[in-house]
């Protein structure tokens, strides 16, 4: 159901109530959506609804989403207003139609067929779980891959430096990894929240426009004792475009991440984190010069620094266009 030009209030009466709320932002990926339609097809879990809103400028992405997914209602778009910004948006109609869980879910992604039904059990079952993320495997061109991008994340929240232990790993079973961990963060390509949470917490920083609103958000919901856990049961494999072929989308990546790890100690206040942030940067840049080189990307190095300095003089939202 594509339901463009109305009002939230307008729309809250057309469905019955679902367990959960997937919440999708697309933003030029129409080559994705295929995959991700077919996979929320295939769920044995079927108690959901689809949500989702388009920031391109042409609405392609959405109208070929429509006809992809029908069951999906589409609000439409006013352009670019970041990840975080869209996120927010969807999660004011989440909350409406009741739903206690709300999958914020990457549009570049395809799920396993079980996916949908291990993340609900694993809430539903534990109701001290406030937050819970899957095993992401790559997703390499359109091969579903064997190698671990993100299962088990940990942060020290005061430095912003994460451990993945079990990324990069090319594992033959799930079996290989803990059945299920609790975690100090999880990955914003799949993660499920309950959504009685937001009376207490918002969802993301909006200032931040693109990267890094897990890290913000977790550390909000770590400052509230909350617990977030992964399970292994369900599976997600991430389609990702970030490679030398692709050197604008590099780009644009380098920047808002550096700038918006600038922003996050500027914001709580976590002075020793970003001095010793700052002077790891500096120390690194023959490396982030030499990566450059290596990528045949000048402008990596320029965007790079360029994201630090901008989160120095507390530039915030899109800054640039890339």
């Amino acid at each position: 159901m594509v339901l463009y030009g109305q009002t939230l209030d307008n729309i809250v009466s057309v469905m019955k109530h679902p367990k959960i709320i997937i919440q999708l932002v697309f933003y030029n990926d129409s080559v994705f959506l295929p995959g991700l339609a077919k996979s929320l097809k295939k769920q044995t879990f079927t108690d959901f609804h689809v949500l989702a809103i388009d920031n391109g400028a042409g609405q392609e992405s959405a109208k070929m989403f429509g006809e992809l997914f029908p069951d999906a209602e589409l609000i439409q778009g006013v352009g670019n207003i970041g990840f975080g910004r869209a996120h927010n948006f969807l999660l004011k109609r989440t909350l409406q139609t009741r739903a206690p869980y709300v999958l914020v879910l990457n549009s570049d992604v395809e799920l396993h067929k079980d996916f949908l039904k291990y993340m609900y059990l694993h809430m539903s079952r534990l109701p001290g779980v406030d937050a819970c993320g899957p095993l992401i495997y790559y997703g390499k061109k359109k091969e579903r891959s064997a190698i671990v991008q993100n299962y088990r994340l940990f942060m020290n929240f005061k430095t912003a430096k994460k451990h993945a232990p079990d990324s990069e790993k090319r594992i033959k079973s799930g079996k290989q990894l803990p059945v299920s961990a609790d975690v100090d963060y999880l990955s914003g390509v799949a993660m499920m929240v309950r959504t009685e949470i937001f009376s207490d917490i918002h969802l993301f920083n909006e200032r931040l426009f693109l990267y890094g609103e897990e890290r913000d958000f977790f550390y909000r919901f770590s400052q509230q004792n909350r617990l977030a856990m992964v399970t292994r049961k369900a599976v997600v494999w991430h389609f990702h475009d970030w490679d030398a072929r692709n050197p604008k989308s590099l780009c644009r990546e380098y920047y808002y991440l550096k700038r918006n790890k600038v922003l996050y100690f500027k914001e709580y206040r976590l002075r020793f984190g970003l001095i010793q942030f700052l002077l790891r940067e500096t120390l690194s840049i023959p490396v982030t010069v030499i990566r450059a080189m290596r990528k045949k990307i000048p402008g990596l190095f320029y965007y790079y620094w360029l994201g630090i300095l901008h989160g120095l003089k507390n530039k915030t939202g899109q800054t640039l266009e890339f």
